[in-house]
């Protein structure tokens, strides 16, 4: 294990920078409008699905922690909406604190670390986690550095865990849909992405 350093220390830096949006999987979609008991109108209200500026490549596709989705503008990606200030939609400056902390996203929950699932030489059904530090987390985490603590290796190891089978969880829901559209089974509209992702109970 790498001797990581890291302390959250409030400073709103990873909630506020304008640059930064935070992705979401239907899994976190499901616990915030479960959380605040939210209908699908003010899902909407919160959400963002982001396109892009150009076609993808393949290489573009392998790079990406979380698949895009097909909708009825063009291949996008789910996140929170940010306010008129840059800043996420659920960011209390004033408090300096998250007003969903409970059910913040997956990515709030792992920052600044990002992991990778590593076979074990010896057996290949283990797998060992490797983290890192984001790129994101270098660029503008003060929680890094030497003065910080080493961080709790076995409460990271297993967030990392239970964070990728909840990307591969995920990457199976959005590679259905795209195949639904791709087929003709179903419209790519948003609000249909919300409906049947609403629908499942067992997550």
């Amino acid at each position: 294990m790498k001797y990581l350093r890291f302390t959250c220390i409030r400073c709103g830096n990873c909630c506020t920078d304008k640059n930064t949006l935070i992705n979401l999987t239907y899994l976190d979609i499901l616990r915030i409008k479960n959380g605040l008991d939210f209908d699908l109108n003010e899902l909407l209200n919160i959400l963002g699905f982001y396109t892009f500026d150009k076609p993808l490549t393949s290489e573009d596709k392998k790079r990406m922690t979380i698949t895009p989705m097909e909708t009825e503008r063009k291949l996008a990606f789910i996140g929170l909406l940010k306010n008129s200030l840059g800043a996420c939609y659920f960011y209390n400056s004033k408090d300096k604190r998250c007003l969903i902390y409970s059910l913040r996203p997956m990515f709030c929950r792992t920052f600044p670390f990002s992991f990778e699932s590593l076979k074990n030489e010896n057996d290949d059904t283990i797998n060992a986690i490797d983290i890192f530090y984001t790129e994101k987390g270098k660029e503008y985490c003060p929680g890094i550095g030497n003065e910080a603590p080493l961080i709790e290796e076995d409460y990271w190891i297993e967030l990392g865990r239970r964070t990728l089978e909840e990307l591969k969880k995920n990457q199976k829901i959005i590679e259905q849909w795209n195949n639904s559209v791709k087929n003709g089974k179903i419209t790519p509209t948003v609000k249909k992405f919300l409906l049947i992702i609403s629908k499942i109970t067992n997550y």
